[in-house]
């Protein structure tokens, strides 16, 4: 006889910021936080996490009411769910939960992917000038202002070109 699995009657609670795949360059997935409505409030087991797909995160919002329907174990031994948006008004978010809106409507997912690599990208770089300022003038200022003031002119102009 086959096993009889029950959906879990979910809220969608928190949509990460978009997390590069370290199998997959170029492919990203959104961390996210869905309370199961049937554990008491605030429960460490009401908790779910989820690594979602950007065409998942598209279809939802924070606040969303939400099924997780169960379709069997990934190569981890993890649970894996399909997710059903439900529509009823008896389920629609709270104002308290509501997402807000992100800057970024009307942007299609590869000018997001090109803009969260460019900022990943430069983040990388001023971070490597930081470094590079402490360690060659370190012993020549006083103060941890100093020090990044230097790193940010490093930065400055390698993207201004100055140092090719």
């Amino acid at each position: 006889m086959a096993k009889v699995v029950a959906p879990l009657s979910v809220r969608v609670e928190v949509i990460g910021r978009p997390r590069e795949s370290s199998y997959e360059a170029g492919k990203f997935y959104y961390p996210t936080l869905f309370i199961d409505l049937s554990q008491p409030e605030g429960s460490e087991a009401g908790k779910i996490w989820k690594n979602l797909s950007e065409d998942e995160v598209s279809q939802i919002q924070r606040g969303d009411c939400v099924q997780l329907i169960p379709a069997g174990k990934d190569k981890s031994g993890k649970d894996k769910h399909n997710i059903v948006l439900l529509e009823s008004p008896a389920t629609a978010p709270d104002p308290q939960h509501a997402q807000p809106t992100p800057i970024a409507d009307g942007w299609t997912p590869e000018q997001k992917r090109a803009i969260a690599s460019k900022v990943q990208q430069h983040a990388d770089l001023l971070a490597y000038c930081l470094e590079t300022a402490h360690k060659r003038f370190g012993d020549l200022v006083s103060t941890e202002e100093s020090i990044r003031c230097l790193g940010t002119t490093l930065y400055l102009s390698v993207l201004r070109g100055e140092n090719r």
